[in-house]
């Protein structure tokens, strides 16, 4: 019996080390891929998010309906497609958004499989770090009971060096794709 459990357990964890190796395998494929495309996106964003920052994405796996955080100096105004298209449509004319610029990302996204793009900041020695991140959904599972996993590529300005990062690095929390990309898995998209 106790032979029996051993294999059981040997076969588990070489399963799940498999199962580990190939997200890291898929998520560095996948950007190196998709490369000029996710390079493109974040141009257009950044030029978009510099006249007045938000976030954007999709809130289903049909890339079928849009939405949109816009962030001012003192509120936070979320939109969806799905419930109010008009009431989007006036945030970005109050915005004064590109509409074609807004569009061709929106299909950038959609493209790319994209579920959320956005930026988040941090600070490290007392200085303000901002990277842009970009999720989607690609870590799927067959158990309806596993909740869903979501690929997120991280995008730094430039090199990190602070050990708090170097840790995360070592404990396999980041992992790195190239110099200025890594990638993490997170039960949340945004």
């Amino acid at each position: 019996m106790k032979i029996i459990c051993r294999y059981i357990i040997i076969l588990c964890l070489s399963g799940f080390a498999a199962c580990m190796a190939a997200k890291n395998r898929k998520t560095a494929s996948y950007y190196r891929e998709n490369k000029e495309e996710i390079e493109a996106l974040r141009k257009t964003y950044d030029q978009l998010y510099n006249h007045q920052p938000f976030s954007a994405g999709f809130t289903d796996k049909s890339f079928r309906y849009y939405v949109m955080e816009v962030t001012t100096d003192s509120l936070r105004y979320i939109f969806n497609s799905e419930k109010n298209r008009r009431q989007l449509g006036e945030v970005i004319k109050r915005f004064q958004y590109d509409t074609t610029a807004l569009r061709n990302l929106s299909n950038m996204l959609s493209d790319t499989k994209c579920l959320w793009l956005s930026k988040s900041s941090f600070y490290v020695d007392g200085q303000r770090e901002t990277v842009t991140y970009l999720s989607f959904n690609s870590a799927t599972t067959e158990s309806p009971f596993v909740e869903n996993k979501y690929y997120i590529l991280i995008f730094l300005p430039h090199p990190i060096t602070h050990p708090d990062i170097k840790k995360r690095i070592q404990k396999g929390d980041l992992i790195k794709i190239d110099e200025l990309v890594y990638y993490t898995i997170g039960n949340r998209y945004r």
